[in-house]
């Protein structure tokens, strides 16, 4: 009878420890892990991206930023892990010609996206054909 008690005991004892471990799971959304400030680390295949950003508002649909010369602004549609961007409106300054051949790059990676992935802060926005046309990086800002 003793050895029972203990098997008992010890079983019930497993079996609780063992639901301590379970871990949460997250019921964010993928709109809401898109939410928030990117760097651009690289479009179409240009990388070493300086002062290039966009951010992302999910409860206004709203995405904005800068391509190193100019400012834009536009909404965007997600359905599951589908996006959609409307066109965007921008400041019309003249830069520097590698500049302005980025700033039309980002422009057209936006345009021509189909879908995206979001996975350890990174953004990735692929093109119909399935080619990554944009790689962003979230900026984590630490809490003060």
């Amino acid at each position: 009878m003793k050895k029972i008690i203990t098997l008992s005991t010890l079983i019930l004892i497993i079996a609780f420890s063992s639901c301590n471990g379970t871990k949460k799971t997250s019921n964010k959304t993928t709109a809401e892990m898109v939410s928030g400030k990117y760097e651009i680390r690289s479009v179409e295949g240009a990388s070493n991206l300086y002062n290039m950003f966009f951010e992302i508002d999910t409860s206004e649909k709203r995405i904005w930023g800068k391509t190193g010369c100019n400012g834009f602004s536009g909404k965007y549609e997600i359905t599951g892990n589908e996006v959609t961007f409307s066109p965007f409106v921008s400041t019309k300054m003249y830069c520097e010609e590698h500049v302005m051949k980025v700033e039309n790059s980002i422009f057209k990676a936006f345009s021509n996206t189909k879908k995206f992935t979001f996975d350890k802060n990174m953004l990735t926005l692929i093109n119909e054909d399935g080619s990554i046309s944009m790689k962003a990086y979230k900026v984590i800002k630490e809490d003060k």
